[in-house]
């Protein structure tokens, strides 16, 4: 019945459902890690299986491509490693010199990922500790400040960056304001329902401060991770166009595994610069990332682990384990909707415009806020409502302003 309509709207029918897949899956993602955190208070062990079970989706997913021409087909060019040459200007064949599916290992590749495993260790730790302490709709709209602070490093390191006019100075406040009558009003609710069940104390308070500590620090270590991650999650094609990215993308890799970059043509980089495709990219990260927290692990959390496994109930001090048990199927599924959610918008990231990617993907993160009110099973009051309003007009606001400043400019 489908293949009846225009082409256009076949089109517009494709994207709107892989958006709508993509909000749902993000909003069951961060529920699946706050159920994860919860039941099991480790976030350096969940950090620990995120890296190495995206590392070998990644390397299944590279296999698949290089076996089957019409997977590797369903993505925009550099998703995967160049596993195909131009010989006519529509005939493709295998590249030959191609013979494994996955880029080998290179002192050049480590260098390269080495800054944005550690924002990843680093950004995961803070971002998980934040779950586990606070409302998942606290944690997802700190991270909606990213654009604000993207503004404020750009201006610092004198880098290329939005002009502060009226209009962007009010998007950014409604969106600063937005976010704090949400946070707020998350705190609020709760500490009452802490109060009906008589466990409220002291130290639920300071656990809560420290929750939005953390989600800031995150937010900060993404934002870096973001403005280093547009030297490098770029991508070209024999040596011809380089491609950069053009401007931010406010998905995350953490709770969300990367920060994706979107990409415009540049002749200002060396031709001679190696660059590589989203995937080489993801499993290098990963498997830097995991080996950069290792140590921390071991000191912190493996002991716990071990002693659990083993059977103990208690800290070899005789404190009680914090966990009581380790919920492997959601660790599973929450590595599976992760990586389903990067390949998503490596495949949105080649059929949208700039415009249009920002705007869903903000409204991504407004869906995690709603979905999140619903299943945490609180009364949603109006301040929450008038935050996530001006939360959403913040973001849609400055995505346009923005966009215009940077056509205008071209």
């Amino acid at each position: 019945m489908l293949t009846k309509l225009p082409h256009s709207v076949q089109t517009n029918i494709h994207i709107i459902t892989l958006c709508l897949c993509w909000y749902f899956i993000s909003s069951l993602a961060s529920q699946v890690t706050k159920q994860i955190l919860t039941i099991c208070p480790l976030p350096l062990f969940l950090g620990e299986f995120q890296f190495l079970f995206t590392a070998l989706l990644a390397a299944i997913s590279c296999a698949l491509a290089f076996n089957y021409r019409w997977i590797y087909d369903l993505f925009p060019e550099g998703t995967f490693p160049r596993y195909y040459v131009t010989i006519h200007e529509h005939e493709n064949e295998r590249d030959q010199e191609r013979i494994y599916a996955i880029t080998r290992p290179s002192k050049h590749i480590i260098t390269t990922v080495l800054p944005l495993s550690f924002f990843q260790f680093v950004g995961k730790y803070f971002g998980h500790t934040a779950t586990a302490l606070v409302p998942v709709s606290t944690v997802a709209s700190v991270k909606t400040l990213s654009p604000v602070f993207i503004v404020i490093f750009q201006k610092m390191l004198k880098m290329p960056t939005v002009n502060l006019n009226v209009r962007i100075l009010t998007s950014l406040a409604a969106l600063i304001f937005g976010v704090w009558l949400i946070v707020n009003e998350d705190n609020k609710q709760k500490l009452a329902s802490k109060k009906k069940t008589q466990l409220i104390d002291t130290e639920s308070g300071r656990s809560s401060n420290y929750g939005i500590v953390c989600a800031i620090i995150s937010m900060f270590i993404f934002v870096m991770q973001n403005i280093y991650g547009k030297k490098v999650f770029t991508y070209k094609r024999n040596h011809e166009k380089t491609m950069i990215p053009k401007k931010k993308s406010i998905y995350n890799l953490g709770d969300n595994p990367s920060e994706l970059p979107i990409y415009s043509e540049s002749k200002t980089l060396s031709p001679k610069t190696t660059k590589y495709d989203k995937l080489t990219l993801m499993i290098y990260i990963s498997l830097v990332g995991f080996s950069l927290s290792f140590f921390w692990f071991m000191t912190i959390e493996f002991s716990t682990v071990w002693r659990y496994l083993c059977g103990y109930t208690t800290q070899s001090d005789g404190q009680p384990l914090i966990i009581s048990t380790i919920p492997w199927t959601l660790f599973l599924l929450n590595g599976v909707f992760h990586f389903m959610q990067a390949m998503i918008t490596f495949h949105l990231l080649g059929e949208v415009s700039t415009l249009t990617y920002s705007i869903a993907n903000l409204m991504k993160r407004i869906a995690i806020i709603s979905v999140s009110w619903l299943f945490a099973g609180i009364h949603v009051t109006l301040l929450q409502i008038v935050g996530l309003s001006l939360n959403a007009i913040g973001l849609f606001l400055y995505e346009r302003y923005s966009s215009t400043q940077k056509h205008a400019n071209k």
